[in-house]
């Protein structure tokens, strides 16, 4: 191959990735922006639409020992859903989840999360959490919550 042939060849091929530079980053963009709405809606600050972002077909897993943490194991979109909504129950002044990272591509993103909350116990909830999410149909189709599980147990415990 010349090095005209070469030199045509490498300007297509840049002229085509330019191309898709500004496609990617508006999905990265929304992806960026659906994880952050997702995990605020985790609080009871969150908007009520949160779960939306969720694709029907979603698992949300939080990655705990099943052994020592109640709370463990995959959960479909309805049974995260309705977790959620037992858990806000059992909070009197609700939870406060706030978004201190997020990292996206075009497929996936992680959050960083810490959330506050007054428990019925009078024990304060401060929390830290990373939550790694895989996309499809521009939509969250998995997640993975990583918690302090020993925070959150020695929050709840009388």
């Amino acid at each position: 191959m010349s090095l005209d042939s070469r030199l045509t060849a490498r300007r297509q091929a840049l002229s085509y990735q330019t191309c898709q530079i500004p496609e990617k980053k508006m999905i990265t963009d929304q992806n960026r922006a659906s994880v952050r709405q997702l995990v605020e809606g985790l609080g009871t600050n969150g908007s009520s639409s949160a779960f939306d972002v969720l694709h029907e077909d979603a698992v949300w897993t939080v990655m705990a020992d099943a052994d020592t943490f109640p709370v463990s194991g995959d959960m479909a979109k309805p049974a995260f859903i309705e977790h959620m909504r037992r858990f806000h129950d059992s909070l009197p002044h609700g939870i406060h989840v706030a978004v201190t990272s997020v990292i996206a591509d075009d497929a996936n993103a992680s959050v960083e999360a810490t959330s506050n909350a007054l428990l019925a116990n009078g024990k304060t909830l401060n929390q830290v959490y990373h939550f790694a999410f895989e996309f499809k149909d521009g939509k969250v189709v998995r997640a993975r919550e990583y918690i302090d599980t020993a925070r959150a147990l020695f929050a709840f415990s009388p």
